[in-house]
């Protein structure tokens, strides 16, 4: 069987992936869907050593939370049993970390993310998850 890693951010990118993998299923493809959110980690400043860091952190579970609702009404409408997580660190890397540990064998993904930044390119974490895995990588647009 066959396991798919669709990485969420929310964006509309994200959402065509989430969907071109429930088209896939049910055309007829075997596969365990498991969806990731990945909250960048929040720099600590030297000048602020007495941050709530469980706040920051907290406050990074509700936005997670958030972004995978938007793709698990997708997959819910569609009748499909999924993993969801979500994890905080280096975006792409995680992701990639994220297929390894969990033994996917696919990653369905968004081209463009909610990154300002990231849109200049095509977007810079996929760009970099393409890089980075050792899997097929499928880019939705």
């Amino acid at each position: 069987m066959h396991s798919i890693l669709i990485p969420v951010d929310g964006s509309n990118h994200a959402l065509r992936a989430v969907r071109h993998a429930i088209g896939n299923i049910q055309e007829g493809l075997v596969a365990d869907i498991h969806i990731l959110n990945v909250q960048p980690p929040m720099i600590t400043l030297v000048e602020f050593p007495f941050q709530d860091y469980a706040l920051i952190e907290n406050a990074q579970q509700k936005q997670a939370e958030k972004v995978l609702k938007f793709a698990t009404k997708l997959l819910d409408a569609a009748e499909l049993s999924y993993t969801k997580h979500f994890e905080i660190g280096p975006i792409s890397r995680t992701i990639v970390e994220y297929a390894k540990t969990n033994k996917c064998d696919h990653i369905i993904m968004g081209t463009r993310g909610m990154g300002a930044f990231g849109n200049l390119v095509l977007g810079s974490t996929a760009n970099q998850v393409i890089h980075l895995a050792e899997i097929p990588v499928t880019l939705v647009k």
